[in-house]
């Protein structure tokens, strides 16, 4: 019996101490188990982290163009550089509406953007193929963004590309670049074509210096600007501050007297917009001394675009006649002022200058023009084309290939156009000096010259 209950005692050991070295050898596998996938995860981000800070993006200045009919939408072109130390980045593009940086790194694609990426080959440029991306995306840390259901491509790290998209001005372009890692997609960078608030990142004119007209050689002295059978001036604006009295233009005519006592006498007209307490407003001045009741044109709404033109001269009105549209081309207002109210017997001339906006930061000016007519006889439709291009094009579009088409053909139709493009992209900063460029037809010729009118002074810039 002694010897049976020492055997039993020993089993009884001999199963504890099996039960403990399992249950250690089961909590010693927990536990490498568990830090070798803490290792492996703080291993895994680590790498990934690693690779997202040599990640870089260059993208080039932006080339764009309006879509007609309506030109509500935009074609824009970027040339794009991504370096990377993986030998294959994939990029996704999509639209999104501007937001501060911080929110813009939480926004997922909703839709695609209308874009396409393109290598330039010997042929040419090649569309790249696309696939679709449906999974989820990490950070490199891996937290995650978010679901996504893109298109995506595959670019070559080191390689320049063209981005070609359709967006809307009021959009920006949002681009990352993903990785995928052990099955799983990982954003390793992003940009977006703007870093401001405002959209495509355009700049537009805030305040010029004042461009001062002078006969061209070989131009017809002195009509080759203004004349009595008729002329327009014309422009996009857009009102940054409703509460700022400030000058929107002034454009300012040396006229000469064709009859009565006065005939050969010089008259400096100038036609002042400006906007006071959220309306748009015109006075008329000669020689200094105000000639018309001070004319609301309209009441202002603060951000929008408004097209403003102004017309004159015998075949086409005896006095002022001052339209103003909104940014879709609904004619708002027509204010006429009368050439007996401002008590001038003709308005036989050319222009002196030009000056837009001012250092108060309440007006933007996109583009403006002014087209003359060359005698009594020219037909008014290439007049009135000038202003119905530019209103129909919208504010950003460029319509210098327009403008000297149309003056192209109006040969004994037109005397001159004067375009001003007031457009640059926000990826570079806009020159403190952009001419006017000048068409007309000097004495003799059948086809339009070129010139171009540089502006006295600094110009001065807002993002739009």
């Amino acid at each position: 019996m002694t010897y049976m209950k020492g055997l039993s005692t020993a089993v009884v050991a001999l199963i504890l101490v099996t039960a403990t070295l399992t249950l250690m050898l089961g909590v010693f596998a927990l536990y490498s188990s568990y830090f070798s996938n803490v290792y492996y995860s703080v291993s895994s981000q680590s790498y990934l982290i690693g690779l997202s800070k040599l990640v870089q993006f260059q993208i080039s200045t932006l080339a764009f163009y309006g879509i007609s009919p309506n030109y509500t939408y935009f074609s824009v072109s970027y040339l794009i550089w991504v370096s990377s130390p993986t030998k294959t980045v994939t990029l996704v593009v999509f639209n999104a509406t501007p937001s501060p940086p911080n929110l813009l790194y939480y926004t997922l694609p909703q839709s695609n953007a209308k874009a396409g990426l393109f290598k330039s080959q010997p042929q040419g440029y090649v569309s790249l193929q696309s696939f679709t991306i449906n999974s989820n995306v990490y950070s490199p840390n891996g937290v995650l963004l978010g679901a996504i259901n893109a298109k995506a491509y595959n670019i070559s790290s080191n390689t320049t590309y063209v981005l070609s998209a359709i967006i809307r001005p009021n959009n920006i372009i949002v681009i990352w670049a993903l990785y995928n890692y052990q099955g799983k997609w990982y954003r390793l960078a992003w940009t977006y074509t703007a870093p401001i608030s405002q959209g495509l990142g355009l700049y537009v004119l805030i305040n010029s210096g004042a461009y001062k007209s002078s006969n061209p050689s070989g131009g017809i002295s002195p009509h080759y600007v203004s004349n009595n059978p008729g002329m327009m001036f014309g422009l996009w604006f857009k009102v940054v501050s409703t509460q700022a009295n400030a000058l929107v233009s002034n454009l300012t005519l040396t006229t000469v007297s064709s009859s009565g006592g006065n005939r050969g006498q010089n008259y400096n007209v100038s036609l002042i917009v400006y906007v006071k307490n959220g309306g748009l407003y015109l006075n008329i001045t000669v020689n200094g001394q105000l000639k018309n009741t001070t004319t609301i044109l309209q009441n202002l709404n603060q951000g929008a675009w408004y097209f403003l033109n102004i017309s004159f001269g015998a075949q086409v009105y005896s006095g002022f006649l001052i339209n103003i549209y909104s940014a879709n081309q609904k004619l708002l207002n027509s204010v006429g002022i009368p050439q007996s109210q401002l008590r001038l017997s003709s308005l036989n001339g050319y222009l002196n200058s030009v000056k837009f906006g001012s250092s108060l930061l309440a007006t933007a000016i996109s583009q403006a023009f002014v087209v003359s007519l060359h005698s009594s006889s020219s037909t008014l439709t290439p007049f009135y084309n000038v202003s119905q291009t530019v209103l129909k094009n919208g504010q950003y579009y460029n319509n210098t290939n327009n403008l000297y088409q149309i003056m192209t053909n109006a040969y004994n139709q037109l005397y001159a156009t004067i375009y001003w493009y007031f457009v640059w992209p926000y990826s570079t900063s806009p020159p403190p000096s952009i001419p006017a460029i000048m068409w007309y037809y000097p004495q003799g010729a059948s086809t339009p010259g070129t010139t171009y009118i540089y502006p006295t002074g600094q110009n001065t810039y807002i993002i739009a």
